[in-house]
């Protein structure tokens, strides 16, 4: 079961990945240019009918649901790479602290002692 989960959350992941890559693209941006005024068309046609405004406000309120997942989905993935990749660096560097990994994962005390210790340390520096 946690194999198909995992397998299920891989290709929802790519799936998204795949939409917000191609939602940068110049031709994405002419389709939405597109789009817009042939709805404006439809409406000026149709009298801009209470119909109309329903399946505006209907399609845009659903368009809108879905790109704060969307975006929330790519900034979470981001978000973590750079973590990862922070992580790496800490690792390997021979004179940072190992206690400042995954440091995001900590409680705020000890994230707000942690920049304590490094501010009074940055200022010891200044000082010599």
């Amino acid at each position: 079961m946690e194999d198909n989960d995992r397998r299920m959350r891989v290709l929802f992941s790519h799936a998204l990945h795949r939409v917000v890559a191609g939602a940068g693209a110049a031709s994405t941006g002419v389709a939405a240019v597109a789009i817009v005024l042939a709805w404006v068309v439809v409406g000026v046609v149709a009298g801009f009918s209470e119909g109309w405004h329903t399946v505006l406000w209907s399609v845009c309120s659903a368009v809108t649901f879905l790109m704060v997942f969307l975006i929330q989905h790519t900034t979470d993935r981001q978000s973590r790479a750079v973590l990862l990749k922070l992580d790496e660096l800490i690792r390997i560097h021979g004179e940072a602290r190992d206690e400042v990994i995954a440091v995001e994962t900590r409680s705020l005390a000890e994230q707000d002692r942690l920049e304590d210790q490094m501010t009074s340390q940055r200022h010891a520096g200044r000082d010599r």
